[in-house]
């Protein structure tokens, strides 16, 4: 059916006689493969007869295919929302819903849903909560761990089908250079993603092995989401393209935090993302969520400018759909800064509080070795790990020169390590503010900003850990009797926004400090302060 034909139906689908039941009133939306006609309690979507390479709805029987498929994967995340396939009929030039006739289209009809409890209306309207948010991500953990692998791809494929997903994405808004978007910006987004691609290869197919790539939403955006008597209720999922939908969870809830982020909801993304993480164990996919929101935001970058250069728009419209694409770019270039320095992390805080034992655990999931005070202290004096270095903690290797010499040999080897392109973790006290400001200048010159993550516990619990270590073999020489000396001299953090400072209460479980840790540190940005 060509376009003349359907826009023969959609005219006859603005009148309320068309329908077989009571109209109050018609709204109609359109996309650029669909229209949408809403009717007060049913939606009738029809698709267009497009071939688009990505999707094909040229002919009536894939359109009536693709109506099916909607309806089929779209009730995984519903409930009584998508109710079935109607035929469109013509008998004796009139057009009808079901009706008896040649058969001439088809339409999904589901149920409508108000648009005030959308996430997207509900975040303007200042009415969602955390709460809410948790319970989102707890819906989307169970779906994603219930959805089936995507057993069709290979792992090289998974890769490849990212890659060319994002230099696609780069081709297609080059024009754009110079005119609407800024190039050298552009250039910076380009390289890093590839840079990125490149360099982490082993990642994505490591992801993929691990079943990570399963049939997931593939648009899933805060306005597909209804807060709903019923419960959640996620919509308009890709049916066209199983390539765009069977993809890394990550890439898919990447969206949803990434138009978070745009709307400046990063709290809420947050309370979504830790309880993700809580339900699925799946810590190391922070690791890459700011290449995948990357990847998103440049995609609507896209479409904004796709949707400016082939409409003729009035002024208001443009301007906001300029605006909006500027933003997604904006915060594109954001991400890929993110993902493409180096980090310095910095595991601090009195003896006893678990700094180890975190730097351990940040260790794995980074899969880098960290650099541990205590080491580099004996072994610049000669001893072994295990081997006392003095009863007292202001004498001999623990006097003031050999710490200065100790922090200084820190900062040496972790200059080498952020040279090399690669991050570090410091596993040292830092109780002193001169060797927290030293570590201030060396990542101030090479542009980066620190995470400083400060354990704490109560005293008594840092008494029974220190007394421990009495009939416990250490790697530290910090005992009990050190306990009010080093409370004494202990300094307390003051940073500004050269730093992220976070603190961290490790007599909690550690995969919620973890949790806290990485989410914090993997914001947008990190003005704020512990």
């Amino acid at each position: 059916m060509g376009d003349k034909n359907q826009n023969q139906i959609f005219k006859a689908m603005e009148k309320p006689g068309f329908y077989p039941h009571e109209i109050r009133r018609i709204e109609i939306r359109e996309t650029h493969i669909s229209k949408v006609f809403l009717t007060g309690e049913y939606v009738y979507k029809v698709k267009k007869p497009l071939d688009l390479g990505f999707l094909d709805f040229s002919t009536l029987e894939k359109r009536h295919f693709y109506c099916d498929r909607e309806i089929s994967l779209n009730r995984r995340l519903t409930h009584d929302i998508y109710l079935d396939v109607v035929a469109i009929t013509l008998n004796n030039g009139d057009y009808g819903l079901g009706k008896e006739g040649q058969t001439v289209e088809y339409a999904v009809r589901m149920r409508q849903l108000p648009d005030s409890s959308s996430l997207q209306q509900m975040i303007k309207a200042r009415k969602i909560n955390k709460a809410e948010m948790v319970e989102l991500g707890r819906k989307l953990a169970q779906f994603y761990l219930q959805a089936p692998e995507s057993e069709d791809l290979q792992a090289g494929e998974a890769w490849q089908n990212v890659s060319d997903a994002c230099k696609e994405n780069f081709r297609q808004t080059k024009s754009f250079c110079n005119t609407l978007l800024d190039r050298e910006t552009w250039e910076t987004i380009q390289g890093a993603t590839i840079s990125f691609l490149t360099g982490h290869r082993s990642h994505f197919i490591d992801r993929f092995n691990a079943g990570k790539f399963r049939d997931c939403h593939g648009d899933l955006r805060t306005g597909h989401v209804y807060f709903t008597d019923q419960g959640i209720q996620i919509i308009d999922c890709i049916e066209f393209n199983d390539r765009l939908r069977h993809i890394d969870v990550i890439s898919d809830l990447a969206f949803l935090l990434m138009d978070l982020d745009f709307h400046g909801e990063q709290d809420l993304g947050d309370c979504l993302l830790n309880e993700f993480l809580g339900q699925t164990d799946d810590t190391k996919a922070v690791l890459i969520m700011a290449f995948y929101k990357c990847y998103r935001a440049f995609v609507r970058c896209k479409v904004n400018c796709i949707f400016l250069a082939s409409n003729d728009l009035q002024s208001k419209e443009k301007e906001k759909v300029q605006r909006h694409a500027l933003k997604y770019f904006d915060l594109s270039y954001q991400y890929a800064l993110q993902f493409s320095r180096p980090r310095i992390w910095v595991i601090c805080g009195m003896p006893a509080t678990g700094k180890s034992t975190i730097a351990k655990a940040l260790a794995q999931i980074l899969e880098i070795e960290p650099i541990r005070s205590d080491l580099v202290r004996k072994k610049i004096f000669g001893l072994k790990p295990h081997e006392r270095g003095g009863a007292l903690f202001n004498e001999k290797i623990y006097s003031s020169p050999a710490g200065s010499l100790t922090y200084g040999k820190l900062l040496c080897l972790a200059q080498q390590e952020i040279e090399n392109g690669s991050s570090v973790i410091l596993d040292a006290t830092f109780s002193r503010a001169k060797h927290r400001d030293d570590l201030l200048l060396l990542a101030k010159h090479k542009g980066i900003k620190p995470v400083f993550i400060e354990c704490t516990a109560k005293e008594e619990t840092i008494k029974e850990r220190l007394l421990k270590r009495e009939s416990t073999p250490s790697v530290s020489d910090a005992r009990l009797d050190h306990f009010e000396g080093f409370k004494t001299r202990y300094e307390p953090f003051a940073f500004g926004e050269d730093a992220l400072h976070i603190m961290v209460d490790t007599t909690l479980p550690l995969d919620k400090c973890m949790r806290q840790i990485l989410i914090r540190t993997f914001r947008k940005e990190n003005k704020d302060q512990a």
